[in-house]
This record gives C-alpha cells, structure tokens and sequence, in this order.
C-alpha cells in the first residue's frame, strides 16, 4: 500500500477524533460503544494486506471476501448501538455495499481514466484491484471518479460515505459516556427544590 493509501485510510478516524475532542468529547468515550467479534475486521485487514504482498493472492475476487467480512462485523455490532452512532454505521455499509456492488458487476474497481489523468495516474492502467472505466463498464458511476488531487488518488462515492460515516460515528462515539460515569450535564430540579 502507498503512503497516499495509507492517508485515506487513517484520515477518517484520525478527523473523527479532532472533530470528538472540538465538541467535547474524549477518547475515553469510545469505550462506551459495545464491539464484538473485532477478529472479523482484523482478518479482513489480513486478506486486504495479502493482495497487496502476496502475488498468488493478487485476485479481485478477495475483495468479496474483505467486503464480505466487514459487512458480517457490521450486521453483528449495528444493532446494539445508539441510533445516532448506528446512522453513521449505515453510512459505511451504504458506501460498502457500492463499493461492493461496482466490484462484483465488473470484476475489479472500475476508475474514469480522466479523473485518474487529472490526478497525475496512468489512465489506462489495470492492477489487481483496479480497471479503467469503458463502455462496457456497468454502473461506473459507483467506480473512483473522485480525483483527489494531493493524494495522487481517485476515490468512489461509496468512498466518501465510508470515510464520512467513520468520521461521525467516531465523533459520535467520543461523546459518549460510560455507564458508570456521572451524567455531565447537571439535572434541572423543579419546583421549590434544590
């Protein structure tokens, strides 16, 4: 993976946490959301790793499986958190099911050849992962047609809904206190009470 790579990668949680400490919250916070079977992302991480080293396993069809195993994580864990937080996890699942989508109707990640030209990439460059968008291309609008100018990349909608919903639910989740703290908002009293 390229350094440009690795940026869109951590960015979106690394905003999430700026954005969590500007309205108040705190790590800590993140403690509070209940996450199982971390073992899911963990091997899907593993398999997106060995596309990228391991030449045998440099085959489209295990994006499937890295997309397959990130949506089994979330159908486990969205269900027990807060609404607010689930919204942005149904963000990243919309942005992965795209993804997904635009992957499995054309074997690999179709990209328009002029955004990659505007971005300093080959425009006709087929990788492991990756095709140049043609007439035959179905759907290439869920395909990178995002030029992203500083990073030398091009990026999907499904992308930008990924990155935006880590961002919030990141955010989100720094708001959040746990059970056994004190609420940090004093209780109004009514009445002649004090």
């Amino acid at each position: 993976m390229s350094i440009n790579g690795l940026i869109l990668l951590v960015a979106p949680p690394a905003v999430g946490v700026i954005v969590g400490y500007a309205c108040g919250g705190r790590l800590a916070g993140l403690r509070s959301i209940r996450l199982s079977a971390l073992w899911l992302l963990w091997l899907a991480a593993a398999v997106q790793a060995a596309q990228y080293y391991v030449t045998p396993l440099r085959h489209p069809a295990l994006l499937v499986v890295v997309f397959g195993l990130v949506m089994w994580w979330l159908a486990r864990n969205l269900p027990s958190w807060p609404l607010a937080i689930r919204v942005a996890g149904v963000a990243i699942t919309v942005g992965a099911l795209a993804n997904g989508l635009a992957i499995a109707l054309n074997g690999r990640m179709p990209y328009e050849p002029a955004a990659a030209a505007a971005v300093g990439l080959r425009p006709d460059l087929t990788t492991p992962k990756n095709e140049p968008a043609d007439d035959t291309t179905r759907l290439a609008f869920l395909g990178d047609t995002i030029p992203v100018s500083p990073l030398n990349k091009v990026v999907s909608a499904g992308d930008v809904l990924i990155g935006a919903g880590t961002v919030a639910l990141t955010a989100l989740a720094m708001r959040r206190r746990r059970p056994d703290q004190p609420d940090p908002i004093p209780q109004l009293t009514t009445g002649g009470e004090t």
